[in-house]
């Protein structure tokens, strides 16, 4: 089975000019029709963003849109999201464990949405998350991902910003517990948008998933490019 898998950070419906429409993002993923995308920076009934935005995307793209909450924000919710076109048989948030760096620095409780989608009758567990800035909150954000990839007995696949470089050190026990579509390289930058020079979003997947190919979009329509995998499913 052929999969168009997409992950991208749409900071809060902002493009890189800091303008709010949550139709800009809605626009890159629906020009890419994805099977299901991760969604980071997703609100829900905040100050500045009075709706939910997990439903709007849904709307916008023809997905079934699922939200988990992170934290409370601007009197609203904050989190990440999965927009799906597959059957939804479970969905879970794994909270992160906070952990402060020197000085007390936190800068924001972390989760993974954890859904298990339907594909064809098989089931595949997909992870949507967005990892912290500080040392301590990766190194939690990584051992949390380790741990809840291996009590699955699906084929996996975990996306997201995680606010790290391929090369360092605190991902390896994640890489080595998944495959990175982009095979560890970091030619496939994501942010900024307007001229990017890191990559820090990721899909990485478990054996049962092949990578076909891999790329990002050269868009300003978030800070971040989003980064798609054409895959599939043995």
């Amino acid at each position: 089975m052929r999969l168009t898998v997409m992950t991208y950070n749409i900071c809060s419906g902002r493009n890189l000019a800091r303008e709010q429409d949550i139709g800009f993002a809605a626009a890159v993923i629906r020009n890419v029709q994805p099977d299901f995308c991760g969604v980071n920076e997703v609100r829900v009934g905040t100050a500045d963003a009075p709706y939910d935005q997990a439903d709007a995307l849904g709307r916008l793209t023809g997905c079934y849109p699922v939200f988990g909450k992170s934290i409370d924000v601007a009197g609203g919710e904050y989190g990440n999201a999965f927009l799906t076109r597959h059957p939804l048989l479970e969905r879970e948030v794994i909270h992160i464990p906070d952990r402060f760096g020197a000085g007390g620095r936190h800068v924001e409780h972390r989760t993974l949405l954890r859904c298990v989608l339907s594909l064809d009758g098989a089931p595949v567990s997909v992870f949507a998350t967005h990892f912290g800035l500080t040392d301590p909150e990766k190194q939690a954000a990584v051992e949390t991902a380790v741990s809840a990839v291996a009590r699955e007995t699906n084929p996996v696949l975990l996306m997201g910003d995680l606010n790290m470089e391929p090369g360092d050190p605190i991902l390896a026990p994640l890489f080595a517990a998944l495959a990175d579509t982009a095979g560890r390289k970091d030619e496939i930058k994501t942010f900024p948008s307007g001229r990017p020079e890191i990559k820090i979003d990721y899909i990485l997947h478990s054996a049962g998933l092949k990578t076909l190919g891999v790329r990002s979009l050269d868009t300003q329509n978030s800070d971040h490019r989003p980064l798609i995998a054409e895959m599939e499913l043995a």
